[in-house]
Parts: C-alpha cells; structure tokens; sequence
C-alpha cells in the first residue's frame, strides 16, 4: 500500500475518531461542565490555612488586628466556641475560634486570658462583621453570659443551606458534601480537655477547621445564590448576599425549619418557594409589641387642670373604681373625683402631660416596637419605692433591630460597672454562686497531663505531677488509672456563701460611694444617647429627669430624707423635708 493511500486511511480513521469524541462530548456535555464545576469548587479549600494559638493579651490585640484587616476585603468570619463539662454542669468558655476568608484562623484560649480583650470585644461587637456557624446564636449566648460581651450579626449556615437547595444538616456533613472536607468528630476529641495547659495537634486542627470550613461553605454558598464568574473576587457578590440573608442574622435556626428542606425538591420552583416562605417575618427570640404603647388618654384634677396622658387601661380603672368620671370620649378624658398628690410642675410636669409616638426612638420605625428600660431592670429593683415608681420617663420603644443593638451596647456599661464596683457581670440571674479551689484545680490539671499526654510530657515532669496526686492518696505509693480518673472528675468548686448579684453590688456601691443613684441611672441615660443616638425622643425627654422630680417632691414634703441621701440628693440645699 502506497504512503499516501495509508495517510488518507490514517487521517480517515482520526476524523472518525474525533467525530465520535465531539458526539460523546457533545453528549454528556452537561455531565462533563458538572464535573468540571465539581472539580472547582472541591478544590482543597483550606490550602491556605494558618492557625495561631493565642494565649496572651499583647498575641490576641495582634491576631484581632489582622482579622479586622481581612474583614475590610471580606467582612465574613468563621465562629465557634469550645469549653468543657464537668459533672454535668458546662464551664466558662474555653476557646473561641475566629477564621478569615484568607484561611487565618485563632484560637483564642480565654481560659488562659480570663477576659475579653477590648480590641476583641470591638470585633465581636461589631454588626457589620458577620459571624458564620452552625449554631452561632447559642454561642454568642455562651459568651455573653460567661464574659458579659455581645456578639453581633450571627448567622446559621443552615438558613444559607435551605435557601440555595442543600440539607441544613449539621457541621461535619455540610463540609462533606459542600466542601469534600472530611472533620473529625470522635466524641473523645469533642469532649477533650479544652482547659489543658498544652492543647493536642489534634485539638488544633478539630477547632481550626470548625472555624474553617464555615467560612468556606458560607462562600461556596454565597455563590451559589448569587452567581460569581470564577475571575471575580468572593466580596463582588457579598452585598448581594448579606441583603438576601438579612432577616436570619442573629436568628437561632430551629428545627421547625427542617421541613423546608422538603421544599428543595425536584420542582424548578423548590429554591423560589423555600425562599419565599423563609423570608416570612421571623420572631427574633424578643417579642414585638401587638397593640399601641401610647393610647394618650388625658388625666385631669378635680378642676379641670391636665394630670397627665395615660394609657385607656389605666384611665378606665379609675372610671371603674368610681374614682373617676369619663368628660370626653375623643380623645378619652377621665377626671378625678379626689385631690391628687401632686400637680404637673416645670418640664417634669409637662413631660408627663405631652402626648407620646407609637414608633422606634431611634429610628422612627412604626410598625414593629419593643420595650426599652433604659436603666436596666436589674439595677432598678434594687432601688427604693420612691425611685421605682413613675418610672415611664424611662421607658422607650425600639424597632427589633435598634433594640438587639442597644442591647448589645449595654454589656460594654456593664461590664465596666462590674470592674468599677468589684461586681462582675456574668448574667444577672444566672451568675454562678461557686468559687474555685485553686489546690483542686491544680490536682485536677495534673491528673489530666498523666491520663492525656503522658508520653509527650518529660520524666522529671511527670513525677511532679504523680506527686500532686499522691498527696492526696494518705499511703499510695503510685499513681493509679482509678486516681486519675477519680481526679479528673472531681468537684473542684465550693459554695460562694458571700456572693452579691452584680445588680445589687453596683447599687450598693453608687449609693455609698459615687454620688448616689441618681448618677447611676444619669450613665444610663448618657450611654443610651452616645450610642443610639436617637432621632424620635420625647419631647422634654431629660437625663436629669428623676433628679428634678425627686427635687420637687422633695420640696413638697413628699420624699423621706433617707431616700434623697441614697438618691444623691443634698437635703440642706432643699425646702423643708420631712424628717
């Protein structure tokens, strides 16, 4: 056969080849784009990973300014918490996991810094960074209540999983099947010593990847419920997405939403419809008002002369109790049938006498209003009856979101409270009326190094150690397994019999020693302006304002003189008071 007879077969043969190829690729073309997309996004997603144990205030201001700096280009962070259970009862958390989009993550070991850091405080208070996890809420809850600091603009990962079609399944399957990163989840490494003076490499890479990978899903998520062309950067869709998930930040993702899962079937319209009824108005664990605050019902003196405005409730009880007699329907009018104590004098009097708008103080949100005492009920309660009464000065209304973000503030002022009047804020009701020992704390980390990193610890060290533990065994001459066990598990808290809720301290101490509780509630007041900076108060609306009533009662003879000491008040600069 001639050479040009075998190169036309040759060339015959390759044409028919590639047309068999071109049929099949043109075929299963939407197979092979769907493995190649596959192929993308299963690229190892935390190739980048850096983590940094941070143990010391100086290592954690450095470590928060970098992630403050990643969170300029991206404003995401992965979040998780860890701590550790002993007979049942949780601990303090131990660890806090942040990780960036740039793969920094720090595991910021609060067992060891004992308290939150300002710079971190800033961080985890601020409502422009979004905190990813599953489970979030619960742990910003933790935090909050063991170190009286606000985590602000979480978010569950599984709201982003229902509305892009995915289960809304818990950690270790979401990165699987989102981001084919396998975690470990052995119940030993779960439950670990997270308290341990030195942590495992095993311990690292467990709490590093939960901060990882949350990140990383909420990324490989974001794009696809805002398609980004795979030259974009990941900040390109983000405002998108954060406008799409925003009525489920700083929302507990509950089981009840399971069944939305059911929406992401087959049918084309499964993420439009499991959207749409997400997006429904969601309760976010603070109830919203059902009817008006302010009915502005007037309360008249015998005499005709404006009282004061009050809600119909109020007003019709007087009617009831035949106390009063209805004058007017519109607006509704009672007049008293007795001489009241006291008449409206001054601003205070007119602030009482002003008729009050149904809408957020800050914002001028009228649909949706809560209640705000902008001096914590559990400071109030603490002060005298003259003090607690005619207490509506101090109460406002906030849409939903002002209010979790003057809630949020208020932990700062707390916080600092509690270090200024040795009363430390852990939760008011909750604060834990145990105190460690710290001779049982040593015994139990010792016997935690023995049973857990035996063989990484060196001899001299060790016998240190089995001697902490054999003083406590009268006649033992070695460390047993039963010994540490019975070590570990170990009660090592006692009754706190002196403790004083922080409230109660904080009132205490302004009332002997910072100018009385009048000052007190002026901080309140103070802070609750520099930080809400509200547009909508009442007119009249002052931070003197319980200073001036007290004054005039005081120079009406209705107010003990025991009470304006503990209020701040001077009584010799006053009328004559009743002794």
């Amino acid at each position: 056969m001639s050479a040009s007879k075998k190169t036309t077969i040759t060339n015959a043969a390759l044409a028919t080849i590639g047309v068999g190829i071109a049929f099949a690729i043109i075929k299963n073309r939407h197979k092979i784009i769907q493995q190649l997309k596959y192929a993308y996004n299963f690229r190892n997603p935390l190739r980048h990973k850096h983590i940094e144990v941070i143990e010391t205030t100086d290592d954690c201001q450095r470590i928060v300014a970098t992630l403050k700096k990643h969170c300029h280009e991206y404003r995401v962070l992965g979040f998780d918490c860890e701590w550790v259970t002993v007979g049942g009862k949780r601990r303090p958390t131990a660890m806090l996991q942040l990780a960036s989009h740039k793969g920094l993550c720090a595991l910021i070991r609060l067992c060891s810094l004992k308290t939150i850091p300002m710079s971190l405080r800033e961080l985890l208070e601020d409502d422009k960074v979004i905190k990813v996890g599953i489970g979030a809420h619960d742990d910003a809850g933790k935090l909050s209540f063991d170190y009286g600091v606000g985590v602000a603009s979480t978010f569950d990962l599984r709201y982003l999983a229902v509305l892009t079609n995915q289960k809304s399944e818990g950690l270790a399957k979401m990165s699987k099947s989102i981001l084919n990163v396998p975690l470990d989840k052995n119940w030993r490494l779960v439950c670990s010593d997270w308290e341990a003076n030195n942590l495992t490499t095993a311990q690292i890479e467990y709490a590093a990847k939960d901060a990882m990978v949350a990140v990383e899903i909420f990324k490989t998520l974001s794009d696809v419920l805002k398609k980004r062309r795979f030259w974009q950067s990941y900040s390109s869709n983000l405002e998108y997405v954060l406008e799409e998930i925003d009525a489920f930040v700083d929302v507990r993702f509950k089981d009840s939403f399971n069944k939305l899962n059911a929406l992401a079937g087959n049918t084309s319209n499964s993420k439009k419809s499991a959207h749409i009824a997400l997006k429904k108005p969601i309760s976010r664990g603070i109830s919203t008002r059902s009817k008006t605050l302010y009915d502005n019902c007037l309360l008249e003196a015998p005499d005709g002369e404006l009282l004061c405005t009050c809600d119909r409730k109020k007003a019709q009880w007087y009617v009831d109790q035949n106390l009063a007699q209805e004058v007017s329907s519109n607006p509704y009018t009672v007049r008293l049938n007795f001489e009241p104590a006291g008449r409206a004098v001054g601003e205070v009097g007119r602030y009482y006498q002003t008729p009050k708008e149904n809408q957020c103080v800050v914002c001028g949100r009228k649909d949706a209003y809560i209640r705000k005492n902008v001096v914590p009920r559990e400071y109030r309660k603490h002060f005298p009856v003259v003090m607690k009464s005619h207490t509506s000065h101090d109460v406002l209304l906030l849409c939903p979101q002002c209010h979790q973000k003057s809630n949020i503030s208020d932990l700062k002022i707390r916080t600092k409270l509690g270090k200024l009047c040795n009363a430390p804020y852990l939760n008011e009701e909750g604060a834990p009326k145990l105190v460690e020992i710290p001779e049982l704390r040593q015994l139990r980390s010792a016997a935690r190094a023995l049973m857990y990193n035996s063989d990484r610890i060196p001899q001299w060290r060790k016998e240190e150690l089995e001697k902490i533990i054999l003083k406590n065994y009268s006649g033992a001459e070695q460390v047993t397994p039963e010994m540490l066990e019975e070590c570990i598990n170990k009660d090592i808290t006692e009754s706190f019999s002196d403790y004083t809720p922080h409230g109660s301290k904080v009132v205490q101490e302004y009332q002997e020693k910072f100018g009385g509780l009048i000052e007190l509630e002026k901080l309140w007041r103070e802070h609750f302006l520099n930080t809400m900076q509200p547009k909508y108060l009442p007119n009249l609306w002052n931070v003197n304002h319980n200073a001036n009533r007290l004054e005039i009662r005081a120079n009406e003879g209705r107010i003990e003189k025991d009470d304006m000491v503990i209020a701040g008040l001077d009584p010799s600069t006053l009328a004559e008071v009743t002794k």
